[in-house]
This record gives structure tokens, sequence and C-alpha cells, in this order.
């Protein structure tokens, strides 16, 4: 089983007109994440990409320790 991390995806907030990151989940949603200032549902822009990187570069942190420490957690299990 690989560690490496999977892209997360891109929303923005019509709202607030903010982007906003969130890992993929392999669930099957009626309705995109809220945003994490107004908690509005979003609108889905794509996957990110390496310009989201230099933008946003807490958010991917975040992401590579969760998806890690996860993916570790399931390892020992």
């Amino acid at each position: 089983m690989s560690v490496t991390p999977y892209m997360p995806m891109k929303f923005e907030c019509a709202r607030c007109n903010k982007i906003y990151l969130r890992q993929y989940e392999n669930k099957i949603h009626t309705h995109y994440p809220n945003c994490p200032s107004c908690e509005q549902p979003g609108l889905l822009l794509g996957i990110a990409v390496l310009e989201d990187l230099l933008k946003h570069p807490q958010s991917f942190v975040r992401n590579f320790f969760k998806q890690t420490l996860h993916k570790l957690n399931k390892l020992h299990w």
C-alpha cells in the first residue's frame, strides 16, 4: 500500500468568493463540502494543481500529514 497522498479537490464558495481545498473521499455524497468561513456548499473546481500548492501550502501540508497518518494507522491494524 502506497503512502503517497492524493491531490485534494478544489472548491469555490460563491457567497464569500474564497477557494478552499478538501481531501477526496471515496463515499457517495449528495452535496459538496461546506465552506469553512460561511458554511455554505461550494462549487467543485477540480483537482488541485501545483499553482494551488504554492498559493495554499498549509492546506497541502495538513492534507499530507492527515493522509499519511491515516494510512500508517491502517497498516498497523
